[in-house]
């Protein structure tokens, strides 16, 4: 009797094209988590994290300017559509292969939670509280999606990641200054919204990982922000109709334009790549560098004081994916 997807899905199991068969062949989750890749490659998924974690961590002043002067509905919608239509014509021209049928509708749920309550509930929340909270309480997005991981199955809880997930938090904690962090009631729902949508993307990043075992990265991207726009249409269409355009001015077009492409394109491209190739919680864990980096742009680009908190901070997130990446031989990345 044949197994049904949703069956291979809840078992973690995948299909895996074999080149000298030319044919798919069943894995279990556990199996693809055993293998390791070479050094080459662990190095092309290293600079393709570090790449995600630089754009996303610009990502946050720049939402922030574009939600002062355009609704958060409306702005998710231009966003989420903005990026459709690239990854749509880069997918075409390239002439990639659609997912098939029977993936369609995880690339829809993960559309859901990676996408629509993502970047809804970030921007909803991002203009009712400070870049700093929201920074802070999105940092937590790794320990979301060791919790869900363990949750699903997917991975199992050793003392590494433990003590690597332990490092990280701590590191973020201290660089944020979470010993001065206190609830606002100005901000208590715009810091709910935000912790919503860390969850939300938390939850996609471990799903997502199921269906892009044996899907292309940028067909099931585009496919994603396809459902992800249709989501939009629903929540934030009525906004973007009552918009004033014409508070855009040329400088906030090029915000726009980098968010699009940059914050959005790119790292959800990278991300699924990314995914595809090592465990959710690798993947997860280099979101602790966002706010090194932006505390290392503020540094390098505004003249900031490098100071005692930043300098721990940095070794203990260093230290993080130290234990994270340092994987023996012939165990799980």
């Amino acid at each position: 009797m044949p197994v049904s997807p949703v069956e291979l899905w809840l078992t973690g199991h995948h299909d895996v094209f074999n080149p000298e068969s030319c044919t798919f062949m069943t894995l279990s989750n556990r199996n693809h988590e055993e293998q390791v890749p070479d050094p080459a490659s662990q190095a092309k998924v290293r600079t393709a994290l570090l790449t995600i974690q630089i754009l996303f961590g610009i990502n946050y002043l720049a939402s922030k300017i574009i939600v002062t002067e355009l609704s958060p509905a409306a702005w998710a919608v231009l966003r989420t559509s903005g990026a459709f239509a690239v990854l749509a014509i880069v997918a075409i021209a390239r002439r990639r292969r659609l997912p098939p049928r029977r993936d369609l509708w995880l690339l829809a749920v993960c559309a859901l939670f990676g996408v629509v309550f993502n970047q809804g509930f970030f921007l909803e929340g991002l203009s009712r509280t400070t870049v700093g909270r929201s920074a802070l309480i999105c940092s937590q997005i790794p320990t979301f999606v060791l919790l869900f991981s363990v949750l699903a199955r997917q991975e199992t809880l050793t003392w590494r990641k433990a003590l690597g997930f332990a490092a990280g938090i701590a590191g973020v904690l201290v660089l944020l200054g979470a010993d001065r962090f206190t609830l606002d009631h100005r901000y208590l729902a715009g810091d709910l919204l935000t912790l919503t949508n860390a969850a939300s993307f938390a939850l996609f990043v471990v799903i997502s990982r199921r269906v892009m075992a044996r899907n292309d990265p940028l067909a099931a991207t585009a496919v994603i922000f396809f459902f992800g726009t249709v989501g939009m249409m629903v929540y934030g269409a009525s906004s973007l109709l009552a918009t004033d355009f014409s508070v855009i001015t040329p400088e906030l077009g090029w915000v726009m334009v980098y968010v699009i492409l940059g914050a959005t394109v790119v790292t959800y491209f990278l991300n699924l790549w990314a995914v595809k190739r090592v465990q959710a919680t690798r993947v997860a864990l280099y979101i602790f560098l966002q706010p090194v980096i932006a505390a290392a742009l503020g540094v390098v680009f505004r003249g900031e004081d490098i100071t005692l908190r930043f300098l721990v901070a940095t070794a203990l997130i260093f230290t993080a994916l130290l234990l994270r990446d340092s994987v023996k031989k012939g165990k799980t990345v």
